[in-house]
């Protein structure tokens, strides 16, 4: 910090005399209490001024308290609820027990009394007296606590009555009011939350806590979110900092015009003319800032800069901003960044709506009001709507949340506090007005979607035949899309998210019920075949997985699964396959059982997209390691697919193949292998040598052979089709990636420990950038790695990467999966091998009893784990 105190008591050297510690809300009073104080010679830290950005914030506010002879507590209402203010206080009462080095100075700002804990210390008041007489009040007390001073500033703020003007240089006196308001709204008082946005205001407006002061600033976001009510409380918070405060309504430009003719006449300005002419008027008084320094202009619920821009009255008014002069906008529209600073406001944090339900319903749980908070996604008009209704009518909470799902805009228009316009009718009416029929369904398409990002270029020229009503045209031009789309996004019916848009969830709900029923279904449709034609070009490596992430929650969102054409079926399948290869396994269970029992009831058992939910639902099932019933669906689903499609039928061969991989898992090695063989030879006959899907049947039959000891065989095919995986799908491809670490594996078993390591470290890094440091085949890579290293006597790193591959197992598979256990019994072997056997038996009995309960007595790995117990037995002697 760049005040440092020359001379005084009390403070060491290179310290402060005063550190003012305060709220947020009462910053004005702050300020000019630290300003007085530095001007009568005393070194002060505040945060507003001293701790900046890029600060340690909770270090600086310790340094600052340590570092201060004395703290001034400015004391609020506010003041004494807060848990900051509160550490601050207690850090001076804890230095000064006793009071006798007067380390604490309370100063009431407003009428308040601490009943606790610095209630016993002397304070003084500020408020209700003159400017001058704090002043005085606050410099004697300060001397009688500390002496010294520095020369800081001569420009001392003075009393700014009107006539006189104010001084310039310094902090307005806080308990004078504004001589000049006009407030059609009266301060909420349900108003919560909001102090960071509340505090980048002041800070942007003053150039407070380091900032550069850009002006007007503009609020935007979507409606009923909250813009005007935090201009409002912003208002009334720092009324005492303005000798100005003036409200203008800009909905339409007539009516800024009559506000600001209304401020000409206020300010003396009006001589008659036209009202264009008395607005200019008022807004040259404003620039010229000489009766009324500091003063603040509300432009409420400006349409948007291009309507506001081609007033040239309402430029001169943006442009006088500047110095102790402010104006705030708020509005839908979000493109001000030529005119003004934008802030986008968004909804409350689940705390903080919780919170507001709970003060309009005092006797509500604190979990319905979580509930209900979440369900209308922490929107504030939708908050005090809720609010109202349940303290009005005494409906339960429950029963409001039910009737949000099944009558949601005849329930939001019911509640809105007064003078404001109800949640419902704030998005439907504002749409239905803009006169875009195109506008108003690509608004209702998206509707249809989840409340998460939906890419926009799901719609576009090259599925416009898929498209309802007048979109379809419009889709066909791109140009005239973009358009469209930035209609809603300028009334912020959904806003812009990189390359997509998001939709909050309440308007999506209103828009959906504001659908006339006959076209519902039409809609629903085309959102099904939308997604339906949305795969990406590369669907089995990351890259493509990105653009099935994006998917994911549309697809649950607009019930996919329902669809009635197999295009959407498609997506679905493809969804379930692409859960369970990144790992996510609840996801894919839940998708793929959802699946399989709708299509067995619409579709039946045999239909091909049924048989296919299946062995989706099988695949699955053997990833988390529930073998039985992956055996039980995969043996019905070939069985059905020989009778139905014949023996060599692709969809046959990949029902043998996931077959095989099962009876591979449940240690049944001779019947999984002649499977493979047969698959094998099938498939280099009907698809070739290098086909995705032959490679694939291939490196499972290596890894059979290895399973049986067959290691040289293993080996030749292993590494004959790695080659052919490089060469067909790329180093990078998880296939290929899978089939290196097999031949690893192959070649760690054969003792070949050196090429084994550098192929299984090569592979290691390939699955930690391709695929994540979680994903379970990095997992299984890692825990493989792990074991090569102990087989080289590295026991130190072996038992690094076992226990962190253990954690992370844990965390992303489970306890109980198949490979986690796996992990746990190698770490077990490193741990005996290191002479820590009480943990490495502890390890083996968990491992041997989890898979006695998930595998079963007879599975090859139960077996090993009992050998391996048995092992450790004279360990322990």
């Amino acid at each position: 910090m760049d005040t440092v105190r020359v001379t005084g008591g009390g403070a060491a050297q290179g310290g402060w005399d005063f550190f003012v510690s305060y709220t947020q809300a009462d910053r004005a009073w702050a300020e000019w209490v630290a300003w007085e104080l530095e001007a009568a010679g005393f070194a002060v830290v505040l945060q507003a001024w001293d701790m900046l950005a890029g600060d340690h914030w909770p270090l600086r506010v310790d340094e600052a308290v340590r570092g201060s002879a004395h703290t001034v507590a400015v004391m609020s209402g506010d003041y004494l609820t807060s848990e900051w203010a509160t550490v601050e206080r207690l850090a001076a009462l804890r230095a000064d027990p006793l009071g006798r080095g007067r380390r604490l100075l309370p100063v009431r700002v407003a009428d308040v009394r601490d009943d606790g804990l610095s209630g016993s210390v002397v304070d003084i008041d500020l408020f209700g007296v003159s400017e001058q007489v704090a002043r005085e009040r606050l410099v004697s007390a300060a001397r009688l606590v500390c002496t010294g001073g520095r020369g800081r500033p001569a420009s001392r703020p003075g009393f700014p009555p009107a006539a006189a003007g104010r001084r310039p240089g310094g902090a307005r006196f806080p308990d004078a009011p504004p001589q000049v308001r006009r407030m059609p709204w009266p301060r909420n008082p349900n108003f919560v939350g909001r102090a960071a946005e509340l505090a980048l205001l002041r800070d942007r407006l003053t150039g407070g806590a380091g900032a550069v002061p850009v002006l007007p600033q503009a609020l935007h976001g979507l409606g009923g979110v909250g813009k005007t009510q935090l201009a409002v409380e912003y208002a009334y918070r720092y009324a005492r900092c303005y000798d100005l405060v003036w409200w203008l309504d800009a909905e339409k430009p007539g009516l800024l015009l009559a506000g600001l003719g209304e401020l000409a006449g206020m300010l003396g300005g009006d001589a008659g003319g036209s009202v264009e002419q008395s607005a200019g008027r008022a807004v040259e008084l404003l620039r010229r800032a000489e009766a009324y320094p500091a003063w603040l202009v509300i432009v409420d619920n400006a349409a948007g800069p291009d309507v506001l821009g081609a007033l040239e009255v309402a430029n001169g008014l943006l442009a006088a901003a500047g110095g102790d002069g402010h104006v705030l906008v708020t509005s839908r529209d979000g493109r001000w960044s030529s005119l003004a600073a934008p802030v986008e406001i968004d909804v409350l944090p689940p705390p903080e709506a919780a919170g507001l339900l709970r003060r309009r319903v005092p006797g509500l749980a604190t979990a319905q009001a979580d509930r209900l908070a979440d369900v209308v996604d922490g929107l504030p008009l939708a908050l005090e709507q809720a609010g109202a209704w349940l303290a009005e009518t005494g409906m339960p909470a429950a029963e409001y949340e039910r009737l949000l799902h099944s009558r949601v805009r005849e329930l939001m228009a019911q509640g809105a506090p007064a003078g404001r316009v109800p949640v419902a009718a704030t998005w439907t009416v504002t749409l239905h007005d803009l006169g875009d029929p195109a506008a108003v369904t690509l608004a209702r398409l998206w509707a249809r979607f989840g409340p998460e990002p939906i890419p926009v270029d799901l719609i576009g020229p090259h599925v416009a035949d898929l498209l309802p009503g007048e979109l379809a045209a419009v889709a066909a031009d791109p140009v005239a899309l973009a358009a469209v789309r930035g209609r809603l996004v300028r009334l912020a019916v959904v806003r812009v998210v990189g390359d997509a848009v998001v939709m909050h969830r309440l308007v999506q709900a209103v828009l959906r019920d504001d659908t006339p029923e006959g076209e519902r279904a039409g809609f629903q449709a085309a959102a099904h075949r939308l997604l339906a034609a949305a795969h990406p070009d590369e669907r089995t490596t990351p890259a493509g997985w990105a653009r099935y992430a994006r998917l994911y929650p549309h697809v649950l969102a607009t019930g996919l699964v329902d669809a009635d054409d197999g295009e959407s079926r498609n997506m679905v399948i493809w969804t379930v396959w692409y859960l369970r290869q990144v790992g996510d396994y609840p996801g894919s269970l839940a998708l793929a059982r959802r699946t399989h029992e709708q299509w067995i009831a619409v579709l039946g058992k045999d239909h091909s997209d049924t048989l296919t939910a299946a062995a989706g639902l099988a695949g699955t099932l053997r990833a988390v390691g529930d073998y039985p019933a992956a055996r039980r669906l995969e043996e019905d689903v070939l069985a059905r697919r020989r009778e139905i499609l014949g023996e060599d039928h692709p969809d046959t061969l990949s029902a043998a193949a996931n077959l095989a991989g099962t009876l591979w898992a449940v240690g049944d090695y001779p019947a999984a292998r002649r499977l493979q063989e047969d698959v094998l030879a099938r498939r280099r006959e009907i698809l070739g040598e290098d086909h995705p899907d032959t490679l694939t049947v291939a490196a499972d039959l290596a890894g059979t052979l290895r399973a049986t000891g067959d290691y040289p065989a293993a080996r030749r095919l292993q590494e004959d089709v790695l080659v052919r995986s490089r060469e067909t799908l790329g180093e990078d491809h998880p296939n290929t990636l899978t089939v290196a670490a097999d031949l690893a594996g192959t070649l760690r078993a054969t003792g070949d420990y050196p090429a084994a390591r550098r192929l299984q470290e090569d592979v290691l890094v390939r699955s930690r950038e391709t695929l994540g440091e979680d994903h379970p085949n990095t997992l299984t890579v890692a825990a493989n790695l792990a074991v090569t290293l102990r087989a080289t006597g590295d026991y130190p790193a072996a038992r690094r990467l076992q226990e962190d591959v253990l954690v992370r197992s844990r965390e992303t598979l489970g306890e109980d999966h198949p490979n986690t256990l796996t992990v746990a019994a190698n770490l077990a072997v490193t741990l005996r091998a290191t002479g820590d056997y009480p943990a490495a038996r502890r390890l083996q009995e968990d491992v041997l009893a989890r898979r006695r309960e998930t595998l079963g007595e007879d599975h090859p790995d139960t077996r090993a784990a009992r050998r391996a117990l048995a092992d450790s037995g004279s360990d322990d002697l």
